[in-house]
């Protein structure tokens, strides 16, 4: 379901002239430009209390009201970051009240009786710079945590699919669950998510629940007063709060605590979020997509993660499937991080015949994340942009998984068919020469056409 696109901004209006606050909200629930939340007060010490719990975009305050007048209510909010922008409405206005207005934060001043196009235009203004302000209060937060672009590379039928699902979702708002191993790429799905998105423009902030304790990941997630707790010395913005408008990327949401699973489902429900130490409703509009390695509804069954929040979590899944269950993706994966590494040297590196046996033979327990650590470290160690069997290290050349089990009790040998390693040194100096077929048969010790004879045997084709 897409965002409404009718903008919607919320007003308080505080006036002990009953006519004048009747007035003034007939104006803005009348208004055809955006749609107008209107709250209305007689004075000022109930403007203030407003103000103080929940979150407005435009306050419109009389000047002269019993107990606080308007600048008092402004005083008292000067303060607080989420103030709304303040626009003054007074039949006695003066120069001097209007510099004072202005000089505490107003946005503007009126006078009585106020014109219906002046001050629906007044209102508008006055709610987009204040998005604005906060959008750049989060973009300034959040820029040192945003992991950066999105790249997916693969050749696999399963993982194609997958993206082709992506591709249709994305536009939606709807909750993403990924599901996978460990290094499967699973934050890369959910930045494509996002990517794709009508988000895009917005913020997409990721947290891992495993990587941080439970009372840290409620402040990390939905922020904290200064004071709220010891060390607490300043406000904080929570990752929910920064994803406003944008996406919010939980991984392995599995390890959320009980706590924090109730807490996160109220602000999916609600659209509100309430900081550590804070009585203030913050409203908010996120996407969550989320990522978990192990198998949630078990965990539901166990009562060890709450059914309603899985459900709320899991309207799209997408599986991902483990690298060893991918051949195809090994070679090109490992190239495509051989040019990341070396971009100078980008379409200049190799990797020999014997490498390539020993990278297919081998499990990946680690995945994708295991192929690039295992690639870059390869390419400090090899000499002459040549990646060999011996710079993968030991349990790689070996073709022995490690790690989880998934490659057997013992190492297993890389395939010693002759057709199999001939195939291999074929597509290895194919690559080498770029596909120059007189080139790769002389490094191959066979004639042209030979060589031919088996491109054509194995049903090879040039890439592209």
């Amino acid at each position: 379901m897409s965002e409404p696109t009718e903008p919607i901004i919320s007003v308080l209006v505080a006036d002990d002239d009953e006519d004048q606050r009747v007035l003034i909200e007939a104006i803005l629930r009348r208004g055809e430009s955006a749609r107008h939340l209107v709250t209305t007060v007689p004075d000022g010490n109930s403007a203030l209390s407003a103000l103080r719990e929940r979150v407005f975009d435009v306050a419109l305050l009389d000047l002269s009201m019993p107990g606080l007048d308007g600048l008092e209510v402004l005083e008292g909010i000067a303060g607080d970051p989420a103030r709304p922008q303040v626009i003054f409405v007074s039949g006695r206005g003066t120069v001097a009240t209007a510099t004072r207005a202005m000089k505490l934060g107003a946005y503007d001043f009126v006078e009585k009786p106020v014109e219906r196009d002046r001050l629906l235009a007044l209102v508008w203004k006055a709610a987009e710079a204040r998005r604005m302000q906060a959008r750049t209060e989060r973009l300034s937060a959040m820029a040192s945590r945003d992991a950066g672009g999105v790249r997916i590379v693969t050749g696999d039928d399963r993982m194609r699919r997958a993206l082709e699902l992506v591709e249709r979702v994305a536009p939606s708002n709807v909750s993403v669950l990924v599901t996978g191993e460990s290094g499967t790429g699973k934050e890369l799905i959910a930045r494509e998510v996002h990517r794709r998105s009508g988000r895009h423009r917005e913020p997409l902030v990721a947290l891992n629940c495993a990587a941080v304790s439970e009372a840290l990941a409620e402040s990390e997630l939905f922020g904290h007063e200064k004071g709220s707790f010891t060390g607490a010395a300043a406000r904080k913005i929570g990752l929910i709060e920064l994803a406003d408008g944008g996406t919010l990327f939980l991984d392995e949401i599995g390890d959320l605590g009980k706590p924090l699973q109730a807490k996160l489902l109220r602000a999916l429900e609600t659209r509100t979020l309430r900081r550590v130490g804070g009585v203030k409703e913050i409203p908010t509009n996120f996407r969550l997509v989320s990522a978990t390695n192990q198998p949630l509804s078990e965990l539901v069954e166990r009562g060890a993660f709450r059914g309603d929040l899985y459900y709320r979590i899991n309207a799209i899944v997408l599986d991902l499937p483990p690298l060893r269950e991918r051949p195809g993706d090994i070679l090109l994966l490992a190239r495509h991080f051989l040019d990341e590494v070396n971009p100078a040297d980008a379409g200049r590196w190799t990797i020999a015949s014997g490498a390539i046996v020993a990278m297919k033979a081998y499990a990946w327990p680690g995945n994708v994340r295991e192929l690039r650590n295992v690639i870059e470290r390869a390419a400090l160690l090899s000499q002459d942009r040549e990646i060999r069997s011996v710079d993968l290290g030991a349990a790689v050349a070996a073709g022995q998984a490690v790690g989880n089990g998934h490659g057997g009790s013992g190492p297993t040998l890389p395939s010693l068919r002759l057709e199999e390693l001939e195939r291999l040194a074929v597509e290895e100096a194919l690559d080498r020469t770029g596909w120059h077929q007189g080139q790769a048969a002389e490094l191959l010790g066979i004639s042209d056409r030979t060589l031919h004879r088996k491109i054509r045997g194995y049903g090879l084709s040039r890439p592209g």
